[in-house]
């Protein structure tokens, strides 16, 4: 009789354990921003939210200026969304990724390095967090792109599927799209090949948060046929005043896609040194 209780406290232990690593208990667990320390050439991350990967990428890019854009996979399973009360919402609860916690680590060069060498720390970091991420028992599975220039992306490309099996799936981005070339501002631009899209695939995908004052007013020249919607998207934002990256979100409760994009922050210079004080000139004795 004994046995089978500490059996039974044993099992209701384990399932306790598994239920926290998939979801917080409260959403007032989610951590505001991730948590980035330091320690003899050695980072340590720490996100919490429901989309914790996404958080983990915000804050390399306020801690060393990684900009990196990301897209979410389509969660399409009750194994990958959770509720969430919403009081403006009324009684209906709004739906979002499970999230949840994830840490990793990667090791940092310390003192000065090329630029060179600075980008390819950035890229080997970026693969070794996704990778933490991939073995981690938080929704989706991604996967670490280059483009010709050197862009880096961070792309949804599996999730559970509606039988609650893992499944690979296309990245809306990847979808060939064709796109008259004219000049355009950097909005309509955008807003076309979100259209585009939504034609081809059937996923609702619209533009969520922009700087619109800078893509308003910004002519852009953008087109191809059957090209990637990424690569478009590349054409637009490379011709803007002001570098940017994006945020592609899966919207459980529409299914559907929101594009948000954001104009990288501007690095504040370094205050210039003070000037040594200088002793006054020594008076003529005479």
């Amino acid at each position: 009789m004994m046995q089978r209780t500490a059996g039974l406290i044993l099992l209701l232990i384990l399932i306790a354990q598994a239920l926290s690593q998939v979801a917080p208990s409260q959403p007032d667990a989610y951590l505001k921003d991730a948590a980035i320390s330091e320690a003899e050439g050695s980072i340590h991350l720490v996100a919490y939210s429901p989309r914790p990967l996404a958080q983990a990428l915000d804050a390399l890019q306020r801690k060393y200026g990684w900009v990196v854009d990301y897209e979410d996979p389509r969660y399409v399973s009750k194994v990958d969304v959770t509720e969430l009360a919403d009081p403006l919402r009324g009684p209906k609860p709004r739906l979002l990724p499970v999230g949840g916690r994830f840490e990793a680590g990667f090791p940092m060069p310390t003192g000065e390095v090329s630029a060179e060498a600075a980008k390819d720390t950035e890229e080997k970091a970026l693969r070794l967090v996704v990778d933490a991420y991939n073995h981690s028992r938080n929704a989706g599975q991604f996967e670490v792109r280059k483009s010709r220039a050197g862009d880096l992306f961070v792309v949804g490309v599996a999730a559970h599927d509606s039988k609650g099996a893992l499944a690979a799936q296309k990245a809306i981005f990847d979808t060939p799209i064709t796109l008259v070339r004219a000049k355009r501002n950097g909005t309509d631009a955008i807003q076309l090949i979100c259209r585009r899209v939504t034609a081809r695939t059937g996923v609702p995908l619209n533009l969520g948060v922009s700087p619109r004052i800078l893509l308003d007013h910004n002519p852009v020249t953008a087109g191809g046929t059957r090209v990637a919607a990424r690569e478009l998207l590349l054409q637009v934002l490379s011709q803007t005043r002001s570098p940017c990256y994006w945020r592609l979100l899966f919207d459980p409760d529409s299914k559907g896609y929101f594009l948000d994009i954001h104009a990288v922050p501007a690095t504040k210079a370094p205050p210039a040194p003070t000037p040594p004080a200088t002793a006054p000139p020594a008076k003529n004795p005479s």
